[in-house]
């Protein structure tokens, strides 16, 4: 067997493994901290309430473009959080095809396109998000639909999934300009006159279409001169850094061989490195910094790194071969010491509010039934919660202190970190995790 054989044979060893620990966290318990607080929860309070706005603090992502969490609506009433996992599944799943697609298109070799496919796919926020309920793989399979749409001349379909992508977040905003810059201002009017239904729900909500952008709440989303400039001169930096977005430990390689590449490249493979290069810069210009924000653009990165490997016929390129398997070697290495806490569950040794109650310290301020008293005593009861943030796994239909005011009419109050001198209630249970049932006098 020669080496590109036994790097394939290697990596797609670890690909399938990947896949399948990505399919099986799907059907474990949502822990992610922004599931949990509006991805999963307001899909739930609209089945709940049939409403879509939440004025006040928690639930300001209510009138923010939410076609993932519209899509999660049935899913959530036919399989709780399993479907909405699993649609962001398949979205990882579609956009490592379309990445593999498109760099056959541009005729990359077989084995270069291949690890194109899997430099995108095992990565360590690939991985974990393909087994959430977040909506960056959601966008990040919009976007690469775009631009396989986009390099192959279908301006119109092209648009279409641009739109699609602002409708599943403002900040493909972002990546419609640059889209438009690469691949001409036509693919404008049509994409956002698909989106433009968000626009209007936000401004009948708040008369502000891009709520909440722009508001004084978020005024620290754009980073100052002294910030930004440093971000921009070191961002091959910022793509290693292993934070809980972490990517690849070879992520800033890629940045630096597409930003040299881009200078040697010709038509559609230098419009795919802008794609990469310029969606990069405006991913680290934003606050806080999150490789979150670039994982739309990490196609557009590998592709042009894989063209650019190919063409070149250098020995030393043998050597990155084998650092790049080592880098799938310890992603891997990686998610399954973090998918180790999830075995008792699928081997069902542990329920699911025992999970939770278990993870409980790294879930703050979010609402777990440890002992199932608020399932087994509160239904039909109408309740507010206070202080808590996310509340997906709260079982019945609730109201929360930041959309409502005072007390009247509740018959039971949920909150954590209460001193009950401070309330003219009666506290009847306080659960292991610290959640605390008033009843109203």
């Amino acid at each position: 067997m020669d080496k590109q054989k036994f790097i394939l044979v290697i990596s797609s060893a670890i690909f399938a493994a990947l896949v399948l620990l990505n399919l099986l966290t799907v059907f474990t318990p949502e822990i992610g901290f922004d599931a949990l607080w509006y991805h999963l929860t307001l899909p739930k309070l609209w089945l709940y309430k049939h409403q879509w706005f939440f004025p006040g603090g928690l639930m300001y992502y209510s009138v923010m473009p939410r076609l993932s969490e519209t899509l999660f609506i049935p899913l959530i009433a036919l399989t709780g959080y399993i479907g909405p996992k699993f649609l962001q599944f398949l979205a990882g799943l579609g956009t490592a095809l379309l990445t593999y697609r498109i760099s056959r298109f541009l005729k990359i070799s077989k084995f270069h396109s291949t690890m194109a496919t899997f430099s995108f796919y095992i990565t360590w926020l690939v991985s974990w998000q393909s087994g959430s309920a977040y909506i960056d793989l959601i966008r990040t399979f919009l976007e690469i639909s775009a631009l396989w749409s986009l390099i192959r001349g279908k301006w119109l379909r092209g648009s279409l999934f641009l739109g699609l992508a602002i409708g599943t977040k403002w900040l493909s905003l972002g990546s419609l300009a640059i889209y438009a810059l690469i691949f001409g201002p036509q693919i404008i009017s049509p994409a956002l006159l698909i989106a433009s239904p968000w626009f209007i729900i936000a401004a009948y909500f708040t008369r502000n279409p891009v709520y909440p952008l722009f508001e004084p709440f978020l005024s620290h989303t754009l980073p100052s001169f002294t910030e930004l400039i440093p971000r921009i001169l070191f961002s091959p930096l910022s793509l290693t850094r292993p934070v809980d977005d972490f990517l690849t430990p070879l992520a800033g390689i890629f940045f630096i061989i597409t930003l040299i590449h881009f200078f040697y490249s010709k038509g559609n493979v230098r419009k795919i490195s802008l794609l990469g290069l310029l969606g990069i810069l405006f991913s680290v210009s934003l606050n806080p910094p999150s490789s979150r924000f670039m994982l739309p653009f990490l196609p557009a990165l590998t592709i042009s790194t894989m063209y650019a490997l190919d063409r070149l016929k250098h020995p030393s390129l043998n050597f990155f071969k084998y650092v790049l398997l080592a880098s799938f070697v310890f992603i891997l290495a990686l998610r399954v010491i973090a998918f180790e806490k999830y075995i008792p569950f699928l081997t069902h040794h542990q329920t699911r509010d025992e999970f939770l109650t278990q993870m409980s310290p790294k879930l703050p301020d979010t609402f777990i039934d440890s002992d199932s008293f608020v399932k087994d005593n509160l239904e039909g009861k109408k309740i507010i919660i206070d202080r808590l943030h996310n509340l997906y796994y709260f079982p019945y239909d609730f109201d929360h202190t930041s959309w409502v005011e005072g007390d009247k009419g509740y018959d039971y109050l949920v909150t954590v970190k209460e001193d009950p001198g401070n309330l003219n209630m009666e506290l009847i249970h306080t659960n292991q995790v610290g959640i605390q049932i008033f009843k109203l006098k």
